[in-house]
């Protein structure tokens, strides 16, 4: 999985990487998947939540639409052209998806048209969280009856597909034709049962604009919301909300890394501009500070801004440049 531009990182940059492993990508949109084919991806590309009128120009970029309902299915007939197509069945997400009641329907239209049905999968609503095992069973058995429906009527058989990251530990006996590997290939293992064997493959740096000596009590930044309570020396960093760094993480709410020690914030975080306490640090202007990666974890941040690690990694702002290191 690619969408969000590959979990905030770069889906061009991860895609081309990966292009000749992998034998799937997956995309939210058409325009994510319009952009890959313009940078040279081959590899077949599944387009999750596409809208009816992008019909046309998926089939164009020769991208694989998934047709998650009846009005989508009647408008890849309508198209009249030979697609690749995916099904999707809604076994308790109540997102995106047809119903057992419409299988039926769905396959007299995809009989009557030039679709070829690729894959029909579905998607577990909790797959990492063991209080939610019962429904998560229940919810494989109601995909499985309806899967052998579909496939039972139509003229080809597609793939079969089920789990995301969550239950590809925890639920190999859901594995089927193949697993969608999202948050997972990022190196976060929401199951934490296997985060010791996972290797994030994300950092977001800055660094060092400016080092300033303040006074003791001396407000620090926007609001005067900060102080420290001795003489200290702040570090200004080139980064701030308009980045991804979120406001929340100011005042002393997270820490950074720089040259071998942790220093924390101080004030609050400007669109631009984060102030840290580095007293106690030997450090530069222009020197490199990690806000995350093999020290300062996701996880360790997304505790500290109550949300998980999916959301800090796409809060990511476009104008952050990215770079791949092999």
């Amino acid at each position: 999985m690619v969408k969000a531009n590959a979990y905030g990182t770069d889906a061009i940059l991860v895609s081309k990487a990966v292009d000749k492993l992998v034998d799937y990508f997956g995309v939210a949109y058409s325009s994510n998947g319009y952009i890959l084919r313009d940078n040279g991806i081959k590899s077949p590309i599944m387009v999750m939540a596409p809208e009816p009128t992008d019909l046309e120009k998926i089939a164009s970029y020769n991208l694989e639409p998934v047709l998650y309902s009846l009005e989508m299915i009647k408008a890849g007939v309508a198209l009249d052209k030979p697609l690749n197509i995916h099904i999707e069945i809604d076994s308790g997400m109540r997102r995106l998806g047809i119903k057992k009641e419409e299988i039926q329907q769905a396959i007299s239209l995809i009989n009557q048209s030039s679709l070829t049905v690729i894959s029909s999968f579905s998607h577990m609503v909790a797959p990492s969280e063991v209080e939610h095992d019962t429904f998560s069973h229940a919810q494989a058995t109601y995909f499985e009856i309806c899967f052998k429906e579909l496939s039972n009527g139509l003229s080809t058989k597609p793939l079969k597909h089920l789990v995301s990251s969550g239950g590809i530990k925890r639920f190999p006996q859901y594995h089927f034709d193949m697993v969608r590997l999202g948050i997972g290939f990022y190196g976060f293992d929401p199951t934490q049962l296997i985060h010791n064997q996972v290797v994030s493959m994300a950092t977001f740096q800055t660094k060092i604009l400016q080092i300033m000596e303040v006074k003791k009590g001396e407000s620090i930044g926007y609001s005067r919301k900060d102080s420290l309570p001795y003489d200290a020396k702040i570090a200004t960093l080139s980064v701030g909300y308009g980045d991804g760094y979120l406001r929340v993480f100011g005042n002393g709410n997270a820490e950074v890394f720089i040259n071998g020690k942790r220093g924390k914030t101080v004030g609050n975080i400007c669109m631009d501009l984060t102030t840290i306490d580095i007293t106690h640090i030997d450090c530069k202007s222009g020197d490199v500070v990690e806000l995350f990666g093999s020290t300062i974890t996701i996880e360790e941040m997304s505790k500290t801004a109550k949300t998980i690690p999916y959301e800090i990694l796409t809060n990511i702002s476009p104008r952050v440049e990215r770079f791949l290191v092999e």
